[in-house]
């Protein structure tokens, strides 16, 4: 069986570009066959190059022996990619989709969100920041839609629902900071960077208008919170309904 692992750089100058997602990407149809793609330097949704065959070459626990190499035998290949975790790979013969795998967090696409983030958006020049963890917990609301639960880092009184949504294709976190206002960030993304808009309001008030330049990076996994099993300030259950409501009234209005 052929084993074929190919290494995809990408990159982008401009904060709001399309970009694949960085991680392992998988056919789905094919065993022992992967790509791996990460993001560098040029915007490129297209990735095209030729592959040579080789054979003969050392085993893992062996010395090394020069592989013998065949030409360009593999022939070209070319990659596109339909979104962040979507795309086609084109080769001699023939075509097949492959999709984004998602290694290592559970929970789907909302499972993204566990661990700790930094989220920030820009409101006229001030910039505001918010450390976010996501121990794990989840909430389910009214029409099924699993939110991942977290709060504010070293902040008590904070509650935050965040979620994927397929129906917009969008991850959405709402956030109460506790004092009377609400944040609400709306965000393409990965397990790694998300890039999208962000409102400040009342708590309890549907955000508006164009927003302001929002965007989130990880900084910690699941398996690096200090304290993964349970939160040290605890998010208020009973806020959780009245966020839901509000996720899908933002999200009904897209």
């Amino acid at each position: 069986m052929k084993k074929i692992l190919a290494v995809l750089l990408f990159a982008s100058q401009s904060a709001f570009a399309f970009l694949p997602a960085p991680g392992l990407w998988q056919s789905g149809t094919i065993d022992g066959q992967g790509f791996s793609a990460g993001a560098y330097d040029e915007t490129l949704r297209t990735f095209t190059s030729t592959f040579a065959n080789a054979t003969g070459g050392s085993c893992l626990a062996c010395a090394y022996k020069a592989p013998a190499k065949n030409g360009n035998a593999g022939g070209d290949m070319k990659i596109v990619f339909t979104s962040r975790e979507a795309g086609t790979i084109f080769f001699q013969g023939g075509s097949r989709q492959i999709t984004h795998l998602n290694f290592g967090y559970g929970g789907g696409n909302t499972g993204y969100f566990y661990g700790e983030w930094q989220f920030s958006f820009n409101i006229h020049g001030l910039v505001n920041s918010q450390w976010i963890v996501f121990p794990g917990t989840t909430f389910t609301g009214s029409d099924g839609t699993v939110y991942a639960v977290g709060f504010e880092d070293s902040r008590s009184g904070t509650t935050v629902l965040a979620s994927y949504l397929p129906s917009i294709d969008e991850y959405l976190m709402l956030i109460d900071d506790g004092t009377g206002f609400q944040f609400t960030y709306e965000f393409k993304g990965d397990q790694q960077r998300m890039i999208g808009l962000g409102w400040i309001e009342p708590s309890g008030v549907l955000a508006t208008g164009t927003g302001s330049s929002a965007a989130g990076n990880r900084i910690l996994t699941q398996s690096e919170l200090a304290n993964p099993a349970g939160a040290v300030f605890e998010p208020d259950a009973t806020k959780f309904g009245s966020l839901d409501a509000i996720v899908r009234s933002r999200a009904s209005d897209q």
